[in-house]
Protein backbone atom coordinates (compact mmCIF):
# COMPACT_ATOMS: atom_id res chain seq x y z
CA UNK A 1 0.00 0.00 0.00
CA UNK A 2 1.23 3.09 -1.37
CA UNK A 3 1.16 6.13 1.18
CA UNK A 4 -1.85 8.24 1.00
CA UNK A 5 -2.64 11.30 3.31
CA UNK A 6 -4.51 14.51 3.31
CA UNK A 7 -3.43 17.16 6.65
CA UNK A 8 -6.03 18.34 7.10
CA UNK A 9 -7.61 15.33 8.57
CA UNK A 10 -6.64 13.99 12.13
CA UNK A 11 -6.18 10.89 13.72
CA UNK A 12 -9.78 10.29 15.43
CA UNK A 13 -13.57 11.32 14.52
CA UNK A 14 -12.98 13.54 17.75
CA UNK A 15 -10.62 15.85 15.76
CA UNK A 16 -12.55 15.51 12.38
CA UNK A 17 -15.50 16.79 13.33
CA UNK A 18 -14.11 20.01 14.16
CA UNK A 19 -14.56 20.48 17.62
CA UNK A 20 -11.52 21.62 18.89
CA UNK A 21 -10.10 23.19 15.65
CA UNK A 22 -6.94 26.08 16.71
CA UNK A 23 -7.89 29.57 16.15
CA UNK A 24 -5.12 30.65 13.35
CA UNK A 25 -4.02 33.26 15.14
CA UNK A 26 -2.96 31.75 18.14
CA UNK A 27 -0.83 28.80 15.97
CA UNK A 28 1.35 32.22 14.70
CA UNK A 29 3.88 32.31 16.97
CA UNK A 30 6.80 33.63 17.68
CA UNK A 31 10.33 32.78 18.23
CA UNK A 32 9.99 33.14 22.33
CA UNK A 33 6.86 31.06 22.30
CA UNK A 34 8.75 27.85 20.42
CA UNK A 35 11.99 28.55 23.35
CA UNK A 36 9.49 27.86 26.28
CA UNK A 37 9.26 23.96 24.84
CA UNK A 38 11.08 21.87 26.88
CA UNK A 39 14.72 22.09 26.69
CA UNK A 40 15.12 17.86 27.17
CA UNK A 41 12.83 17.21 23.93
CA UNK A 42 15.30 17.07 21.06
CA UNK A 43 16.93 15.42 17.74
CA UNK A 44 20.19 14.13 17.92
CA UNK A 45 22.50 11.79 15.65
CA UNK A 46 22.67 8.16 17.73
CA UNK A 47 25.04 6.58 14.61
CA UNK A 48 25.58 6.45 11.28
CA UNK A 49 22.24 5.50 10.08
CA UNK A 50 19.97 6.87 13.15
CA UNK A 51 18.69 9.60 14.23
CA UNK A 52 17.16 10.16 17.77
CA UNK A 53 14.15 12.34 18.95
CA UNK A 54 13.06 12.75 22.48
CA UNK A 55 9.67 14.66 22.74
CA UNK A 56 8.56 14.99 26.39
CA UNK A 57 5.06 15.34 27.27
CA UNK A 58 4.91 17.50 30.54
CA UNK A 59 1.56 16.04 32.26
CA UNK A 60 2.05 18.63 34.68
CA UNK A 61 1.99 21.56 32.84
CA UNK A 62 -1.02 23.83 33.11
CA UNK A 63 -3.55 20.79 33.91
CA UNK A 64 -6.78 21.64 36.15
CA UNK A 65 -8.23 19.11 38.62
CA UNK A 66 -11.11 18.83 37.00
CA UNK A 67 -9.72 17.57 33.80
CA UNK A 68 -9.51 14.13 33.14
CA UNK A 69 -6.80 13.90 30.07
CA UNK A 70 -4.16 16.01 28.94
CA UNK A 71 -3.76 15.43 25.04
CA UNK A 72 -0.84 16.22 22.95
CA UNK A 73 -0.82 16.29 19.03
CA UNK A 74 2.91 16.17 17.44
CA UNK A 75 3.08 16.79 13.67
CA UNK A 76 6.68 15.98 12.03
CA UNK A 77 6.80 17.19 8.76
CA UNK A 78 9.93 15.67 6.84
CA UNK A 79 11.15 18.27 3.79
CA UNK A 80 13.50 15.40 1.79
CA UNK A 81 15.15 16.45 -1.60
CA UNK A 82 13.53 15.46 -4.14
CA UNK A 83 17.43 14.16 -5.59
CA UNK A 84 16.79 11.42 -3.05
CA UNK A 85 13.60 9.52 -4.80
CA UNK A 86 11.81 9.09 -1.41
CA UNK A 87 8.11 9.68 -3.27
CA UNK A 88 4.69 7.93 -3.13
CA UNK A 89 6.15 5.52 -5.71
CA UNK A 90 9.05 3.83 -4.45
CA UNK A 91 8.76 4.55 -0.26
CA UNK A 92 5.75 3.13 1.27
CA UNK A 93 3.73 3.30 4.24
CA UNK A 94 5.06 0.23 5.72
CA UNK A 95 8.64 1.08 4.96
CA UNK A 96 8.63 4.14 6.90
CA UNK A 97 7.16 2.16 9.84
CA UNK A 98 9.82 -0.33 9.58
CA UNK A 99 12.57 2.45 9.78
CA UNK A 100 11.03 4.03 12.87
CA UNK A 101 11.31 2.44 16.42
CA UNK A 102 9.65 3.57 19.08
CA UNK A 103 9.71 3.42 22.80
CA UNK A 104 7.89 5.68 25.39
CA UNK A 105 8.76 5.56 29.03
CA UNK A 106 8.29 7.80 32.31
CA UNK A 107 10.89 10.84 32.05
CA UNK A 108 13.09 10.30 35.13
CA UNK A 109 11.36 11.98 38.26
CA UNK A 110 14.34 14.66 39.68
CA UNK A 111 15.70 14.80 42.86
CA UNK A 112 18.69 16.10 44.16
CA UNK A 113 21.26 14.30 46.07
CA UNK A 114 20.11 15.54 49.84
CA UNK A 115 16.31 15.25 48.71
CA UNK A 116 17.16 11.48 48.80
CA UNK A 117 19.39 11.62 51.32
CA UNK A 118 16.26 13.14 53.91
CA UNK A 119 14.78 11.19 56.15
CA UNK A 120 11.38 13.46 55.66
CA UNK A 121 11.11 13.06 52.15
CA UNK A 122 8.03 10.68 51.59
CA UNK A 123 9.30 10.15 47.61
CA UNK A 124 12.82 9.14 48.67
CA UNK A 125 13.21 5.96 46.92
CA UNK A 126 16.09 5.36 49.17
CA UNK A 127 13.88 5.88 52.25
CA UNK A 128 10.87 3.43 50.83
CA UNK A 129 14.11 0.82 50.77
CA UNK A 130 14.18 1.10 53.91
CA UNK A 131 10.98 1.37 55.12
CA UNK A 132 10.27 -1.96 52.96
CA UNK A 133 13.08 -3.83 54.25
CA UNK A 134 12.81 -3.44 57.75
CA UNK A 135 8.93 -5.03 57.33
CA UNK A 136 11.28 -7.98 55.50
CA UNK A 137 13.31 -7.74 58.99
CA UNK A 138 11.05 -8.07 61.39
CA UNK A 139 9.16 -11.17 59.45
CA UNK A 140 6.85 -9.92 56.49
CA UNK A 141 7.41 -11.95 54.16
CA UNK A 142 4.83 -10.86 51.22
CA UNK A 143 6.11 -10.85 47.79
CA UNK A 144 4.99 -7.08 47.51
CA UNK A 145 7.51 -5.92 49.25
CA UNK A 146 10.38 -7.52 47.46
CA UNK A 147 8.68 -6.24 44.07
CA UNK A 148 8.57 -2.73 45.60
CA UNK A 149 12.30 -2.81 47.44
CA UNK A 150 13.35 -4.16 43.87
CA UNK A 151 11.74 -1.06 41.73
CA UNK A 152 12.58 1.30 44.31
CA UNK A 153 16.52 0.26 43.46
CA UNK A 154 16.03 0.56 40.01
CA UNK A 155 13.97 4.04 40.39
CA UNK A 156 17.46 4.98 42.67
CA UNK A 157 19.56 4.26 40.21
CA UNK A 158 17.97 5.77 37.30
CA UNK A 159 17.43 8.86 39.74
CA UNK A 160 20.78 9.08 40.65
CA UNK A 161 22.28 8.81 37.28
CA UNK A 162 19.89 12.04 36.00
CA UNK A 163 21.04 14.14 39.31
CA UNK A 164 24.81 13.77 38.68
CA UNK A 165 24.57 14.53 34.92
CA UNK A 166 22.77 17.71 36.30
CA UNK A 167 24.78 18.42 38.99
CA UNK A 168 28.21 18.19 36.62
CA UNK A 169 26.26 20.79 34.19
CA UNK A 170 25.48 23.27 36.75
CA UNK A 171 29.25 22.65 38.16
CA UNK A 172 30.85 23.61 34.79
CA UNK A 173 28.13 26.77 34.26
CA UNK A 174 29.22 27.60 38.14
CA UNK A 175 33.16 27.79 37.12
CA UNK A 176 31.98 29.84 33.93
CA UNK A 177 30.97 32.74 36.03
CA UNK A 178 33.23 31.98 39.11
CA UNK A 179 36.83 31.68 38.78
CA UNK A 180 37.75 31.78 42.69
CA UNK A 181 39.72 28.12 42.85
CA UNK A 182 38.62 28.18 46.70
CA UNK A 183 34.80 28.43 46.44
CA UNK A 184 34.67 25.73 43.09
CA UNK A 185 36.73 23.38 45.49
CA UNK A 186 34.46 23.94 48.46
CA UNK A 187 31.33 23.56 46.06
CA UNK A 188 33.02 20.53 44.76
CA UNK A 189 34.07 19.28 48.56
CA UNK A 190 30.21 19.77 49.76
CA UNK A 191 28.98 17.42 46.56
CA UNK A 192 31.81 15.11 47.82
CA UNK A 193 30.70 15.04 51.02
CA UNK A 194 26.61 14.44 50.02
CA UNK A 195 27.71 11.50 47.54
CA UNK A 196 30.17 10.11 50.29
CA UNK A 197 26.85 9.64 52.67
CA UNK A 198 25.34 8.20 49.89
CA UNK A 199 27.58 5.54 49.09
CA UNK A 200 27.63 4.74 53.14
CA UNK A 201 23.39 4.57 53.09
CA UNK A 202 23.83 1.71 49.99
CA UNK A 203 26.55 0.02 51.67
CA UNK A 204 24.77 -0.21 54.87
CA UNK A 205 21.70 -1.77 52.40
CA UNK A 206 23.81 -3.88 50.86
CA UNK A 207 25.07 -6.03 54.42
CA UNK A 208 21.31 -5.91 55.77
CA UNK A 209 20.13 -7.37 52.36
CA UNK A 210 23.46 -10.07 53.67
CA UNK A 211 21.81 -11.10 56.66
CA UNK A 212 18.53 -11.73 56.19
CA UNK A 213 16.59 -14.81 54.03
CA UNK A 214 15.37 -13.00 50.76
CA UNK A 215 14.97 -14.33 47.47
CA UNK A 216 18.38 -14.55 44.93
CA UNK A 217 16.28 -11.98 42.90
CA UNK A 218 16.18 -9.06 45.46
CA UNK A 219 20.16 -9.68 46.36
CA UNK A 220 20.84 -9.36 42.19
CA UNK A 221 18.43 -6.33 41.77
CA UNK A 222 20.54 -4.52 44.77
CA UNK A 223 24.34 -6.13 42.87
CA UNK A 224 22.79 -4.70 39.25
CA UNK A 225 21.30 -1.14 41.08
CA UNK A 226 24.63 -0.98 43.23
CA UNK A 227 27.28 -1.74 40.11
CA UNK A 228 25.66 0.91 38.52
CA UNK A 229 25.35 3.67 40.93
CA UNK A 230 29.05 3.34 41.40
CA UNK A 231 29.68 3.49 37.92
CA UNK A 232 27.59 6.49 37.49
CA UNK A 233 29.84 8.04 40.43
CA UNK A 234 33.17 7.16 38.86
CA UNK A 235 32.08 8.59 35.49
CA UNK A 236 30.91 12.32 37.31
CA UNK A 237 33.95 12.24 38.87
CA UNK A 238 36.45 11.60 36.31
CA UNK A 239 34.23 14.50 34.21
CA UNK A 240 34.90 16.94 37.02
CA UNK A 241 38.42 15.57 37.30
CA UNK A 242 38.89 16.25 33.42
CA UNK A 243 36.83 19.67 33.35
CA UNK A 244 38.07 21.68 36.36
CA UNK A 245 41.39 20.30 36.80
CA UNK A 246 43.04 23.85 36.58
CA UNK A 247 40.45 25.35 39.59
CA UNK A 248 40.51 23.26 41.62
CA UNK A 249 43.00 22.89 44.82
CA UNK A 250 45.69 20.01 45.18
CA UNK A 251 43.48 18.98 48.27
CA UNK A 252 40.10 18.08 46.50
CA UNK A 253 41.94 16.53 43.70
CA UNK A 254 43.31 13.52 45.73
CA UNK A 255 39.59 13.54 47.84
CA UNK A 256 38.36 13.32 44.19
CA UNK A 257 40.75 10.39 42.98
CA UNK A 258 40.30 8.67 46.18
CA UNK A 259 36.42 8.39 45.80
CA UNK A 260 37.06 7.07 41.84
CA UNK A 261 39.45 4.85 43.45
CA UNK A 262 37.68 3.94 46.13
CA UNK A 263 34.34 2.66 43.36
CA UNK A 264 37.09 1.00 41.35
CA UNK A 265 37.77 -1.12 44.34
CA UNK A 266 34.41 -1.74 45.22
CA UNK A 267 32.83 -2.66 42.21
CA UNK A 268 35.83 -5.21 42.33
CA UNK A 269 34.94 -6.89 45.59
CA UNK A 270 31.47 -7.70 43.62
CA UNK A 271 33.47 -9.33 41.03
CA UNK A 272 31.96 -6.89 38.78
CA UNK A 273 32.21 -6.82 35.02
CA UNK A 274 31.75 -2.67 34.82
CA UNK A 275 35.72 -2.73 35.30
CA UNK A 276 38.16 -1.54 32.66
CA UNK A 277 41.17 -3.08 31.77
CA UNK A 278 44.13 -1.80 30.36
CA UNK A 279 45.56 -3.81 27.42
CA UNK A 280 42.34 -5.51 26.64
CA UNK A 281 39.29 -5.07 24.22
CA UNK A 282 36.95 -4.03 26.82
CA UNK A 283 34.60 -6.06 25.06
CA UNK A 284 32.66 -7.84 28.27
CA UNK A 285 32.70 -4.30 30.15
CA UNK A 286 31.00 -2.51 26.75
CA UNK A 287 28.11 -5.47 26.49
CA UNK A 288 27.39 -5.33 30.84
CA UNK A 289 27.19 -1.99 30.93
CA UNK A 290 24.64 -1.73 28.43
CA UNK A 291 22.53 -4.88 30.24
CA UNK A 292 22.82 -2.93 33.64
CA UNK A 293 21.50 0.46 31.92
CA UNK A 294 18.46 -1.56 30.36
CA UNK A 295 17.74 -3.06 33.75
CA UNK A 296 17.44 -0.27 35.61
CA UNK A 297 15.91 1.87 33.17
CA UNK A 298 13.44 -1.15 32.43
CA UNK A 299 11.55 0.68 35.62
CA UNK A 300 10.76 4.25 33.92
CA UNK A 301 9.55 1.99 30.43
CA UNK A 302 6.03 1.80 29.43
CA UNK A 303 4.47 -1.38 27.74
CA UNK A 304 2.49 -0.95 24.44
CA UNK A 305 -0.35 -2.84 23.19
CA UNK A 306 -0.28 -2.59 19.55
CA UNK A 307 -4.04 -2.64 17.64
CA UNK A 308 -4.76 -2.64 14.42
CA UNK A 309 -7.85 -0.13 13.85
CA UNK A 310 -8.48 -0.83 10.58
CA UNK A 311 -9.05 -4.82 10.29
CA UNK A 312 -12.28 -4.91 12.08
CA UNK A 313 -14.10 -2.02 9.77
CA UNK A 314 -12.26 -4.01 6.16
CA UNK A 315 -13.69 -6.84 7.32
CA UNK A 316 -16.98 -4.99 7.69
CA UNK A 317 -16.66 -3.39 4.08
CA UNK A 318 -15.67 -6.28 2.80
CA UNK A 319 -18.56 -8.17 4.21
CA UNK A 320 -20.69 -5.61 2.54
CA UNK A 321 -19.17 -5.68 -0.93
CA UNK A 322 -19.79 -8.93 -0.76
CA UNK A 323 -23.49 -8.67 -0.06
CA UNK A 324 -24.02 -5.84 -2.83
CA UNK A 325 -22.52 -7.75 -5.43
CA UNK A 326 -24.55 -11.22 -4.75
CA UNK A 327 -27.39 -8.61 -4.43
CA UNK A 328 -26.35 -7.18 -7.78
CA UNK A 329 -25.80 -10.43 -9.68
CA UNK A 330 -29.10 -12.05 -8.53
CA UNK A 331 -30.86 -8.35 -9.67
CA UNK A 332 -29.66 -8.74 -13.23
CA UNK A 333 -30.14 -12.22 -13.13
CA UNK A 334 -34.20 -12.23 -12.51
CA UNK A 335 -34.39 -9.54 -15.11
CA UNK A 336 -32.01 -11.51 -17.34
CA UNK A 337 -34.54 -14.82 -16.88
CA UNK A 338 -37.71 -12.21 -17.35
CA UNK A 339 -36.80 -11.07 -20.87
CA UNK A 340 -34.83 -14.03 -22.52
CA UNK A 341 -35.18 -17.54 -22.67
CA UNK A 342 -33.15 -19.87 -20.32
CA UNK A 343 -30.33 -21.41 -22.37
CA UNK A 344 -30.66 -19.06 -25.11
CA UNK A 345 -27.57 -17.52 -26.91
CA UNK A 346 -28.45 -13.91 -25.42
CA UNK A 347 -29.19 -15.85 -21.84
CA UNK A 348 -25.48 -16.72 -21.60
CA UNK A 349 -23.78 -13.93 -22.93
CA UNK A 350 -26.13 -11.87 -19.89
CA UNK A 351 -25.32 -14.45 -17.64
CA UNK A 352 -21.34 -14.27 -18.38
CA UNK A 353 -21.64 -10.43 -18.17
CA UNK A 354 -23.57 -10.70 -14.61
CA UNK A 355 -20.43 -12.84 -13.40
CA UNK A 356 -17.97 -10.34 -14.87
CA UNK A 357 -19.85 -7.88 -13.08
CA UNK A 358 -20.42 -9.30 -9.70
CA UNK A 359 -16.07 -9.73 -9.41
CA UNK A 360 -15.84 -6.21 -10.51
CA UNK A 361 -18.28 -4.70 -8.17
CA UNK A 362 -16.61 -6.45 -5.37
CA UNK A 363 -13.26 -5.60 -5.95
CA UNK A 364 -14.42 -1.76 -6.52
CA UNK A 365 -15.69 -1.91 -3.30
CA UNK A 366 -13.31 -3.80 -1.65
CA UNK A 367 -10.45 -0.78 -3.10
CA UNK A 368 -13.08 2.20 -1.52
CA UNK A 369 -13.06 -0.02 1.58
CA UNK A 370 -9.35 0.16 1.82
CA UNK A 371 -9.28 4.05 1.04
CA UNK A 372 -11.91 4.46 3.07
CA UNK A 373 -9.95 3.04 6.23
CA UNK A 374 -7.10 4.53 5.34
CA UNK A 375 -8.95 8.25 5.33
CA UNK A 376 -10.72 7.26 8.62
CA UNK A 377 -8.30 5.40 11.07
CA UNK A 378 -5.30 5.78 11.62
CA UNK A 379 -2.24 3.33 10.78
CA UNK A 380 -0.99 2.37 14.50
CA UNK A 381 -3.19 2.32 17.45
CA UNK A 382 -1.62 1.71 20.95
CA UNK A 383 -2.31 1.69 24.18
CA UNK A 384 0.43 3.06 26.98
CA UNK A 385 0.24 0.34 30.03
CA UNK A 386 1.88 0.78 33.12
CA UNK A 387 4.05 -2.87 34.07
CA UNK A 388 4.33 -2.60 37.25
CA UNK A 389 0.54 -1.93 37.88
CA UNK A 390 -0.96 -3.64 34.84
CA UNK A 391 -3.23 -0.56 34.62
CA UNK A 392 -3.92 1.78 31.14
CA UNK A 393 -2.34 5.20 31.69
CA UNK A 394 -2.88 6.14 27.63
CA UNK A 395 -2.93 5.79 24.11
CA UNK A 396 -1.10 6.47 20.99
CA UNK A 397 -2.12 7.09 17.54
CA UNK A 398 -0.23 6.98 14.74
CA UNK A 399 -0.70 8.11 10.87
CA UNK A 400 1.90 9.25 8.43
CA UNK A 401 2.12 9.73 4.51
CA UNK A 402 3.58 12.17 1.95
CA UNK A 403 1.20 15.81 1.88
CA UNK A 404 1.29 18.26 -1.44
CA UNK A 405 3.13 21.60 -0.53
CA UNK A 406 -0.26 23.62 -1.07
CA UNK A 407 -1.99 21.46 1.79
CA UNK A 408 1.00 22.55 4.34
CA UNK A 409 0.28 25.12 6.96
CA UNK A 410 1.75 28.36 5.72
CA UNK A 411 3.38 28.83 9.65
CA UNK A 412 5.58 24.99 8.99
CA UNK A 413 6.29 26.52 5.00
CA UNK A 414 7.63 29.90 6.67
CA UNK A 415 9.80 28.36 9.42
CA UNK A 416 10.94 25.65 6.31
CA UNK A 417 11.96 28.55 4.51
CA UNK A 418 13.33 30.92 7.47
CA UNK A 419 17.16 29.26 6.77
CA UNK A 420 17.38 29.03 3.50
CA UNK A 421 20.33 31.16 2.59
CA UNK A 422 19.10 32.34 -1.07
CA UNK A 423 16.09 33.13 -2.45
CA UNK A 424 16.07 30.49 -5.26
CA UNK A 425 16.76 28.06 -2.63
CA UNK A 426 12.71 26.56 -2.81
CA UNK A 427 12.75 26.08 -6.62
CA UNK A 428 16.64 24.93 -6.43
CA UNK A 429 16.35 22.18 -4.13
CA UNK A 430 13.06 20.79 -4.76
CA UNK A 431 11.77 18.83 -1.84
CA UNK A 432 9.20 15.87 -0.92
CA UNK A 433 7.01 16.66 2.28
CA UNK A 434 6.16 13.51 4.78
CA UNK A 435 4.13 14.36 7.74
CA UNK A 436 4.15 11.99 10.45
CA UNK A 437 1.83 12.97 13.22
CA UNK A 438 1.28 11.32 16.35
CA UNK A 439 -1.68 11.78 19.44
CA UNK A 440 -1.03 10.85 22.68
CA UNK A 441 -3.37 10.90 25.44
CA UNK A 442 -2.38 10.57 29.27
CA UNK A 443 -5.69 9.34 31.53
CA UNK A 444 -4.85 12.06 34.60
CA UNK A 445 -7.04 10.01 37.12
CA UNK A 446 -5.22 6.58 36.24
CA UNK A 447 -2.00 8.43 36.84
CA UNK A 448 -2.47 10.01 39.60
CA UNK A 449 -3.61 7.41 41.31
CA UNK A 450 -0.56 5.27 40.63
CA UNK A 451 2.06 7.68 40.94
CA UNK A 452 3.38 10.42 42.99
CA UNK A 453 6.68 10.59 41.03
CA UNK A 454 6.57 9.61 37.71
CA UNK A 455 4.13 11.51 35.61
CA UNK A 456 5.61 13.15 32.65
CA UNK A 457 6.19 11.16 29.37
CA UNK A 458 9.34 10.67 27.24
CA UNK A 459 8.70 9.18 23.64
CA UNK A 460 11.98 8.12 22.46
CA UNK A 461 11.84 7.49 18.43
CA UNK A 462 14.96 6.15 16.48
CA UNK A 463 14.55 7.04 12.97
CA UNK A 464 17.02 4.59 10.40
CA UNK A 465 17.90 6.75 6.87
CA UNK A 466 19.01 3.89 5.50
CA UNK A 467 16.89 4.01 2.92
CA UNK A 468 17.06 7.68 2.09
CA UNK A 469 20.54 6.76 0.66
CA UNK A 470 19.69 4.33 -2.33
CA UNK A 471 20.04 6.93 -4.95
CA UNK A 472 22.30 8.77 -3.09
CA UNK A 473 25.53 10.41 -5.03
CA UNK A 474 29.11 9.69 -4.26
CA UNK A 475 29.80 11.65 -0.87
CA UNK A 476 33.03 13.10 -2.78
CA UNK A 477 33.18 14.36 -6.25
CA UNK A 478 36.65 16.21 -8.31
CA UNK A 479 35.92 19.40 -9.50
CA UNK A 480 38.15 20.96 -12.04
CA UNK A 481 39.32 24.61 -10.94
CA UNK A 482 41.71 27.07 -12.02
CA UNK A 483 44.32 28.31 -8.99
CA UNK A 484 45.08 31.90 -10.18
CA UNK A 485 48.44 32.03 -7.46
CA UNK A 486 50.24 29.14 -9.23
CA UNK A 487 48.53 29.67 -12.26
CA UNK A 488 47.88 25.88 -12.50
CA UNK A 489 44.63 23.44 -13.46
CA UNK A 490 44.04 21.63 -10.15
CA UNK A 491 41.57 18.74 -8.97
CA UNK A 492 39.66 19.27 -5.77
CA UNK A 493 37.05 16.86 -4.10
CA UNK A 494 34.12 18.62 -3.07
CA UNK A 495 31.76 17.18 -0.71
CA UNK A 496 28.42 15.84 -1.69
CA UNK A 497 25.72 16.29 1.44
CA UNK A 498 21.76 16.34 0.87
CA UNK A 499 19.76 18.31 3.82
CA UNK A 500 16.64 16.53 5.30
CA UNK A 501 14.92 19.60 7.06
CA UNK A 502 12.42 18.35 9.68
CA UNK A 503 9.75 20.70 11.69
CA UNK A 504 7.92 19.64 14.55
CA UNK A 505 4.73 21.22 15.80
CA UNK A 506 3.50 20.27 19.22
CA UNK A 507 -0.31 21.27 20.49
CA UNK A 508 -0.80 20.34 23.95
CA UNK A 509 -4.79 20.66 25.49
CA UNK A 510 -6.56 19.11 28.17
CA UNK A 511 -10.03 17.94 26.96
CA UNK A 512 -10.96 21.39 24.73
CA UNK A 513 -9.21 23.44 26.60
CA UNK A 514 -5.65 25.37 27.51
CA UNK A 515 -3.94 25.05 24.11
CA UNK A 516 -0.72 25.65 23.83
CA UNK A 517 1.16 25.51 20.10
CA UNK A 518 4.82 25.00 20.20
CA UNK A 519 7.84 24.67 17.06
CA UNK A 520 11.12 23.57 16.89
CA UNK A 521 12.90 22.79 13.42
CA UNK A 522 16.52 20.82 12.71
CA UNK A 523 18.49 19.70 9.73
CA UNK A 524 19.82 16.31 9.13
CA UNK A 525 22.80 16.52 7.06
CA UNK A 526 23.84 13.25 5.42
CA UNK A 527 25.76 12.05 2.86
CA UNK A 528 25.91 8.30 1.19
CA UNK A 529 27.70 6.84 4.20
CA UNK A 530 24.94 8.09 6.02
CA UNK A 531 24.18 11.04 9.02
CA UNK A 532 27.60 13.69 9.55
CA UNK A 533 25.57 15.79 11.82
CA UNK A 534 22.21 16.71 13.69
CA UNK A 535 21.54 20.74 14.13
CA UNK A 536 18.86 22.66 15.55
CA UNK A 537 18.20 25.94 13.53
CA UNK A 538 17.11 28.63 14.70
CA UNK A 539 13.43 30.24 12.83
CA UNK A 540 11.22 33.08 13.27
CA UNK A 541 7.70 34.00 12.62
Amino acid sequence: MKLHYCTRHLLDIHFRSGKTQLNHKREILDKQKSSKWTKSSSIKRHDLYNFESKIDYRYSLERPHDKRKTSYLMDMYFFVPQALQINKEKYSKTQFYSDLNNKIRFKTPQMSIKGILDQKNDLSPLNVIKENLEKIEFGDNRIFLVKTITRELKLLASIVKTTLRDEYDFLVDYCKYNSKPDDISTTVQRDLDKLQQFKEEMRSIGRRLAKIQVPVELKDAFMYSSEYISLQLEKWSNHILLELNKQLIPNIKGLIINFIEDEQSYRASLNSKLIILEGSSNEEYSYFEGITKKYVQSVLYLIKKKKDPQSSSIQLFYSIAAGLAMFMSLFLGFLLLANFEENSFPFIIGAIIIYMLKDRIKDAIKGMAQKAASFLFPDRRVDIIDGFYGEKIGESKEKVGFTDHDKIPQEILMIRQSSNKDSIETEGKPEECILFRKKIDLYKKTIDKLHTRRKDISDITRFNIYNFLRYADDPQEQVLYWNRSEQLLKSMKISKEYHVNIVIKMTTFQEKSNINVYYKKYRIVLDQQGIKRVKELDFTL
